[in-house]
């Protein structure tokens, strides 16, 4: 394990929780679909979350295939922080 990932295990439960949310949404995909669900109340829609991703320029992405499944992990992401939100 990394040194940073050692410092955040070494935190509260609700401190590593708030840092994850922080390495998260540090990345381009993740910020942009938590904006736009936050700014209209829902979810993207899967091809939304794929343009995003496209405009991101993640890399080793070379399928429609695989952006597909990696919205559904963004989307997972979003709901997970989401939820911590409301918490």
């Amino acid at each position: 394990m990394t040194d940073r990932g050692k410092r955040v295990f070494n935190l509260s439960i609700i401190d590593r929780q708030s840092e994850f949310v922080k390495l998260i949404v540090s990345h381009s995909a993740f910020k942009q679909t938590l904006k736009i669900c936050l700014d209209n109340g829902e979810m993207p829609t899967k091809d939304e979350i794929v343009e995003i991703m496209k405009h991101s320029k993640l890399h080793k992405v070379g399928s429609d295939s695989t952006f597909y499944r990696r919205a559904s992990t963004i989307t997972g992401w979003i709901n997970w922080i989401l939820n911590q939100i409301e918490e």
